[in-house]
């Protein structure tokens, strides 16, 4: 119910769909281009006004005022010409007097004199004066009082134009970039949300954006977070439970089984035929490798509970002292002979461990030595600790690890059936032994020994880092 109505709260809020929101930026963007447009024509009237900008009549309203001046003067000289314009002076004949136009609209200033048609993006007005005339060419555009800018610009209108054009360039730039800013932020909520999944935290709340689809695609994201956490939760649950009822039920194994090898062996130690003696082997070997099997799936189910502990505090000689008692109480059971050489820098230094995971991890690699390795042969263990790392060599002579083994021999239920294949053999101490190591910054390195000819195990943990 929580959860609907957390949806519900959000519907009620109100969103606003993506359609919407371009449809604003659009409508600003234009509302901004259009105010700009304004502000630019408004500013080109203003130098206009003040005289920095001459409009586009000005040339004919200055030719209107010299036109008198020019018509009556005893010599037309360049003082007399408005600014704005270019003037040539004629003879009747059509010979030039004096004037500043270029070659090309000489001819064509000539043209107009003559009454001919000619069409031209130029002016002209003619003055006729005694035996001479004089031609002004002009434009009918804006132009700027300075020379220097009308020779090196362009004309005002077409400057203004450009102006114009780069400006909304920029404007439009400036939404887009304004547009995709909100956009990306709108979009945080849904980057942190799957931040999160991606880190396996699924127990976070999720914030919504106010945009209609984005929040349909985190409902959609929060839906699945729930069920995943919900299914996960379960799987975890149902897991922990079997394992727990399979860990009791190993346990249980271990009582009547104990009974029965028990009385196996009591009832060897009795008069008994040959026959009845093979009987009894057979149920104190199979009662010996029901033990083994129990073991087994106790391994397992401790192992699926996972093997994260408080690391404590704890001298190099007492682990070394633990694991070199158990290996030679295993070897009296295995009757084999045990190699044992320490190159210790300090023994009496104090390191930090998970005690029993580093025990049970180096006892796992000299079991699975000792049950490839003949009765009566050799186990060569050596320990080296320096420099904050506990090392440990077992070295066995048995057949040796295979190709695929030396590949896959530290996955969990790796089972090598082409060598070293062995009676309670299932994948487990290895794939353990691989993962204390990786707990303590450390590795488990697989070989085949050049010494002994069988397999060899190193595992190193960093013993005074990390913790």
């Amino acid at each position: 119910m929580g959860r609907v109505k957390s949806k519900d709260k959000r519907n009620k809020r109100g969103t606003l769909g993506l359609g919407s929101m371009f449809e604003a930026y659009t409508f600003l963007m234009g509302f901004a281009l259009v105010i700009w447009v304004i502000i630019s024509c408004f500013a080109f009237d203003m130098l206009i006004n003040i005289g920095a900008i001459y409009p586009a009549n000005y040339a004919e309203y200055r030719i209107n005022e010299a036109f008198e001046q020019i018509e009556t003067a005893n010599e037309v000289t360049a003082d007399l010409i408005p600014d704005v314009c270019h003037y040539a002076v004629f003879s009747v004949d059509g010979k030039v007097l004096e004037g500043d136009l270029g070659k090309k609209d000489v001819k064509t200033a000539w043209k107009v004199v003559s009454n001919k048609n000619y069409s031209d993006d130029k002016f002209y007005k003619v003055i006729p004066r005694t035996n001479e005339y004089v031609v002004l060419q002009y434009r009918l555009k804006p132009q700027y009082k300075s020379t220097w800018m009308n020779e090196h610009l362009p004309n005002p209108e077409l400057f203004l134009i450009f102006f114009v054009f780069f400006c909304c360039i920029g404007i439009m730039q400036i939404f887009a970039k304004r547009f995709g800013y909100r956009i990306r932020k709108k979009m945080t909520p849904m980057r942190e949300a799957l931040e999160q999944i991606g880190g396996r935290n699924l127990d976070f709340e999720i914030y919504y954006s106010g945009i209609r689809e984005i929040d349909e695609c985190l409902v959609a994201l929060d839906d699945m977070r729930y069920a995943l956490k919900t299914s996960l939760k379960k799987q975890w649950e149902t897991e922990q439970e079997k394992n727990r009822q399979m860990s009791a039920l190993a346990h249980d194994i271990k009582t009547p089984l104990t009974v029965v090898r028990g009385n196996s062996e009591l009832l060897l130690e009795t008069e008994l035929t040959d026959e009845q003696k093979n009987y009894a082997d057979y149920i104190s070997g199979s009662a010996i490798q029901i033990q083994n099997y129990v073991q087994t799936l106790i391994e397992v189910t401790k192992s699926q509970e996972g093997i994260e502990q408080t690391p404590v505090k704890v001298k190099v000689s007492d682990v070394l002292d633990d694991i070199k008692k158990q290996t030679m109480g295993l070897s009296e059971v295995y009757q084999l002979q045990i190699n044992w050489r320490e190159e210790l820098e300090n023994g009496e230094a104090v390191i930090s461990v998970v005690y029993d995971h580093v025990v049970r991890a180096v006892m796992n690699a000299v079991r699975n030595a000792a049950e490839h390795t003949p009765e009566g042969g050799k186990i060569n263990i050596t320990v080296i600790y320096s420099a904050g790392e506990l090392i440990f060599t077992i070295e066995d002579f048995g057949s040796g690890f295979s190709p695929e083994a030396l590949v896959h021999g530290t996955e969990q239920f790796f089972m090598d059936d082409s060598s070293r294949t062995g009676g309670s053999h299932y994948g487990i101490g290895l794939f353990f032994a691989k993962k204390v190591a990786e707990e303590h910054d450390g590795k488990i390195i697989l070989a085949n020994s050049k010494e002994t000819g069988g397999a060899k195990v190193e595992i190193s943990f960093i013993v005074n880092g990390g913790f």
